[in-house]
């Protein structure tokens, strides 16, 4: 019961901070329409402004370079974060095999050359199946999510209708 909680939570942390910090970095020029987006909007402008002051620039002076920084960053520490909740709820032990699920976020959080063929609209909701993707990917490197009952009857009878 309680991998089935760490799961569930860890991916709706992972989802919501992934579709919010990429809507706010998609959408930093528009106003924002409700308080979720303010509170992420927010969170980028903070990061824009402590970014700046530690490369000695004004802020929102460097604006595209920012960018440059904030996506990777984002596609870093969002599959962190939901696997970072998975491991404290779950308290699954996982010792010495921890390289696994830092090396495949880091080796995930790499390529963007899909970027340039996503319309800027659907960005956000792609991240997020990226991110789950990625959370998905860690846990099941750590043996809390097993699929060799999946994968010995991938084809599951119906249970007998009752008459």
């Amino acid at each position: 019961m309680r991998r089935s909680v760490a799961i569930g939570a860890s991916v709706a942390v992972a989802a919501v901070f992934t579709h919010g910090t990429v809507l706010a970095g998609v959408s930093l020029n528009e106003p924002a329409g409700s308080t979720y987006e303010g509170f992420f909007r927010q969170v980028a402008l903070a990061t824009e402004r402590l970014w700046s002051y530690a490369n000695g620039w004004e802020p929102m002076s460097h604006v595209r370079d920012f960018g440059q920084f904030y996506a990777p960053a984002v596609q870093l520490i969002c599959p962190l974060l939901g696997f970072g909740v998975f491991w404290i709820i779950s308290r699954h032990k996982v010792g010495l095999k921890f390289w696994k699920p830092v090396a495949i976020v880091t080796l995930l959080a790499i390529p963007r050359g899909y970027l340039a063929v996503v319309p800027w609209t659907a960005l956000p909701i792609v991240e997020v199946a990226r991110t789950l993707f990625i959370v998905a990917l860690m846990m099941w490197s750590v043996g809390a999510i097993r699929l060799r009952s999946f994968l010995r009857d991938p084809i599951r009878q119906p249970a007998p209708a009752l008459r």
